[in-house]
């Protein structure tokens, strides 16, 4: 009985994906103007701040990976991963790629380690579900001032987004059982992360071959994000023409007046739910408090949308790795990411109500080189920040190991 029940159930979601595809297909031969302007769009937006904000990290991700540092920072940090998240020491590395390149990088990265056995799968779908995040640089210089002309809130988005990431790794590593990891040995932890390091380098690939494959694997990578990106522009331009979008907003009205809220946040609400980046634009544009605005942009920053959302899945298909944990995760993060933000914006010392003058978020082809160098230089900035505090952080662990020898030995 239970296997009819599912094969029926796969027969009527293939039906239904069909007649999807069809729907699609005809509203963008009805529309074709609106669509030639969401595809464009898209590629606007994957040209001028994917690419340069991800294309170089996913090659240098992949050397370093080679590289054997994955590895030399797995056994440094192991004894703050594993009581922290119940993760390897590895899932450091995949932490700061993810916190700093923003989408969807967790999800390349923590596939990557899964390959290369550093982890097992079960802990990679705990890894993927809190390290797929908006970057540091779209919060606060995207969001904060080109869209909602206000700074200050983007320290407020930034503190309740991460924050709730951070929370959801605590709380999934505290409900997944604790394994018993295997010693490395006695001895001084930087030597055998050294050691670790030592072994990957005299088994990698060559130079050419590593570097050749490196930019192969994230320009396909690369052309695969760039594909949901525009597919989902397009989607979003043909249920706004088609008013579609206005009956979803209809469904949001009576939840958002139950908590007090504008009911004008439902276009905002309903428009994030497929693309994040349109319904921030949306809400920035809503005649409601600063806090109103802020909880929704909290939320659709941890929702993160249906386009990023298609990307990691499509990322993760095949590698064993299950993205159910990832989609329980987008749901809790946009609910405490958008409690958060809202508190958050009450704070004085965290919101600065000082307007700067706004640049347009659409790029055009007069600003396309000025808009990428500026997009890769902040990326670099802030993978250098979060390498400084890894390293930092390594230190002190290695602090800590020495006094812990001194007094117990």
């Amino acid at each position: 009985m239970l296997t009819l029940w599912l094969k029926i159930k796969r027969n009527i979601l293939s039906l239904l994906y069909a007649l999807g595809a069809v729907v699609l297909v005809s509203a963008m031969m009805i529309w074709p103007q609106q669509t030639y302007e969401g595809a464009r769009f898209g590629l606007n937006i994957w040209l001028t701040i994917l690419v340069p904000s991800l294309f170089p990290f996913f090659i240098i991700a992949e050397i370093l990976l080679n590289l054997g540092v994955v590895n030399f920072l797995g056994v440094l940090l192991e004894p703050v991963m594993r009581p922290l998240f119940n993760l390897p020491g590895t899932a450091s590395f995949v932490i700061a790629m993810g916190f700093t390149s923003g989408f969807p990088m967790g999800a390349v990265m923590t596939k990557r380690l899964c390959e290369e056995k550093c982890c097992t799968l079960a802990e990679g779908e705990r890894l993927v579900a809190f390290t797929n995040n908006s970057s540091p640089l779209f919060i606060l210089v995207a969001v904060a001032v080109g869209m909602f002309n206000n700074p200050g809130l983007g320290l407020v988005l930034a503190v309740s987004h991460y924050t709730a990431n951070i929370i959801l790794g605590i709380i999934l590593g505290f409900l997944s059982p604790r394994t018993r990891v295997q010693s490395t040995g006695s001895g001084n932890i930087m030597l055998k992360s050294i050691r670790a390091l030592l072994h990957v380098q005299r088994t990698r690939k060559p130079w050419g071959q590593l570097l050749g494959d490196s930019i192969r694997n994230s320009i396909n990578t690369m052309a695969l994000i760039g594909g949901f990106v525009i597919i989902f522009a397009v989607i979003i331009k043909v249920l706004t023409v088609s008013m579609l979008i206005r009956y979803l907003t209809s469904i949001l009205i009576l939840p958002l007046k139950m908590v007090g809220f504008d009911p004008s946040a439902g276009l905002a609400l309903a428009t994030g739910f497929f693309e994040m980046t349109l319904g921030l634009k949306e809400s920035s544009l809503l005649a409601s408090s600063i806090q109103e605005k802020a909880a929704v942009a909290g939320m659709l920053l941890g929702w993160s949308g249906l386009s990023i959302q298609a990307q990691v899945t499509s990322i993760l298909s095949g590698s064993g790795i299950l993205p159910y944990l990832y989609y329980w995760g987008r749901i809790f993060q946009s609910l405490l990411g958008g409690v958060l933000a809202y508190f958050l914006a009450a704070t004085p010392l965290l919101l600065s109500q000082v307007s700067v003058p706004a640049f347009s978020w659409e790029v055009g082809q007069s600003n396309l080189v000025f808009t990428a160098f500026h997009h890769f230089t902040g990326a670099v900035y802030m993978l250098v920040f979060v390498l400084s505090a890894l390293f930092i952080l390594s230190l002190l662990v290695i602090i800590w190991d020495l006094i812990r020898r001194l007094v117990f030995s």
